[in-house]
This record gives structure tokens, sequence and C-alpha cells, in this order.
């Protein structure tokens, strides 16, 4: 495709114009503090930038993130495509699409060529489909009503250490207690609180957050251990927080079951290219997944 752009890596001396272009299609700031947590500083290693300009400046930008996952007890390699954005200039000349698949070109060229995942816009969504993606069927998050329990409960990031991965077969990030604490960094814009019922011998715990004032609710992020644990959890945090209703993904593609009576709001919407030589079975199904929170909050 004949472009009147140029595509490229970006480099040390184009991060203030990406920065730019970020806070410009997203309205809101990226700064460099941002920057070096999200993109310098992850365990699993820095991330790569592909950019689009032409001679009145830069037009386009898009991430990929080095992403562990597993899939039945085995290794992945993969990425995350991440803060896509496009200027004013760039509409209709196809920059995003540009972007993304000089992107995909560079994660194909590597030693070890893996999984792709993106979260995306409906209008991104076209895009990745036009660059070869697979999508998945939206994933679910549910509202619903909690029962207040008493209970003693201990918060702070000693809780992480007791992180065990979910049970059941799916691709799931490979998380750890390192790649955990570099997640929930206060830098990332969110403010999380890590906690588990005190006293409890069963490795279990939760990572939540309170939002709204009058309907507060409990936004669970991730949970593990036991379901009992976790259910008597949950009710001694709305119990201390006095939430009205618990946010949480669940369903098919998570890492929990719909709940019985809840009310859905909206859908994560999932794209996958598998870039492997031996495909992963399954790896373009909703149902071959299990993401929770930690991966489909807008943070990531």
């Amino acid at each position: 495709m004949l472009t009147d752009f140029e595509v490229r890596v970006a480099e040390e001396s184009d991060i203030d114009g990406v920065l730019a272009a970020l806070s410009n299609g997203y309205g809101r700031p990226f700064t460099r503090e941002w920057f070096d947590w999200k993109h310098r500083e992850s365990p699993w290693g820095a991330s790569r930038c592909v950019l689009a300009e032409d001679g009145g400046g830069l037009l386009g930008v898009v991430f990929s993130m080095p992403w562990n996952f597993s899939s039945e007890g085995s290794a992945v390699v993969g990425w995350r495509m991440v803060d896509g954005a496009t200027t004013v200039r760039a509409q209709r000349r196809g920059v995003f699409r540009a972007v993304v698949a000089q992107l995909l070109q560079e994660c194909r060229a590597l030693p070890t060529p893996g999984v792709v995942l993106a979260t995306a816009t409906p209008e991104a969504r076209l895009a990745h489909i036009k660059n070869g993606a697979e999508a998945l069927d939206p994933i679910r998050a549910y509202y619903r009503s909690v029962r207040w329990s008493r209970g003693e409960v201990f918060s702070g990031n000693a809780v992480l250490g007791s992180w065990v991965a979910p049970a059941g077969s799916g691709v799931a990030t490979a998380w750890d207690s390192a790649s955990l604490i570099w997640r929930l960094d206060a830098r990332s814009g969110a403010e999380y609180e890590m906690s588990r019922l005190a006293g409890a011998d069963r490795p279990h715990g939760v990572i939540h957050r309170t939002v709204g004032t009058r309907a507060r609710t409990l936004v669970v992020t991730a949970s593990w251990g036991q379901p009992h644990d976790v259910r008597r959890l949950v009710r001694a945090l709305a119990w201390r927080d006095k939430t009205v209703a618990v946010l949480s993904n669940a369903g098919e593609g998570t890492t929990t079951s719909k709940p019985r009576l809840a009310v859905a709001r909206g859908g994560s919407l999932i794209c996958v290219w598998d870039q492997r030589s031996k495909p992963v079975t399954g790896a373009n199904s909703r149902s071959r997944w299990a993401l929770d929170g930690l991966d489909l909050e807008g943070v990531i």
C-alpha cells in the first residue's frame, strides 16, 4: 500500500513527541513517570514503539510490551499491543493500520515469535481484523449485589506473597510477585489495595479498589485461593467499605464463573494474533483464555 508517510521504530529522541501524541489522542496527560513505569520498568522487558511521521511531524504511535503467558503449564512467549493513537492529520490516511502492521512485523521477526494480544475500541478492532487478527467475542464485566459480613481483614503488599495462579486450563498471564508489584504501581494511575482475611491459613487474596461516593462499588480486579475464602473476604471488604455492589470480569474467557444474578456492564474487545510456527491450541477462541481485571482494565 502506497503511503505519503514513513513508519519506523521510535528512538529516545522521539519520546516527548510520542507522549504529546498520546496526550492529544486520549485527552489526558501522559507523563515521563508513567512512561518509565509502563514501558521501561516491566520485569518482562522494555516496550517497543513504532511511529508514523511525515514532513509535518508525528502522525501516530503504537507500543508492544513483552508479556509472559502460560498455557496448561507451558510458557508462551507473548506481547501486548497498547497505547495506540493518531493525530488529526492522520485521519483517513491508513496511519493506525500501518503502524500496527509494522509492529506485528517486528514481533514476527524476533527469534521466538509468539502470541500478540490487544484490547481494542470498536474502531481499532476493525483495523486489527484487516491486519489479520482474530477478534474474540466480548469478555463481560458484571455488577452483582453482595451481603455484608463482619470479618477482620489484613491489607498490604505482603498479601501478594501468597499469590496462586487460578486453577484450570486456558491461556493466562504468567503473573508472579515481581510482575504483580509492577502492574499495581501507583504510577499506573489507579490506587489498588491487596487484602486477605486475617488469621486464615490457606493462601488467598483479592486485589481491589472502591469507587463512587453514594452508591459505592467494590471493584475486584483479581482474586485467588479457595472460592469459600474469597467469598468471605469480599463480604468482609464490602462491610468494611460499605459498598452496595461488586464489579468484576466473569464468564467465558475469564478466571471466574458468571454470577447467577448480575447485570452486565459492557465488554472488553480482545484481538489475538498467533504468530507461532505451531500456534497455541485454541488461542483464537474466547473459551481458551483465562483473563481478569489485571489484563482487561484500561490501565493496560
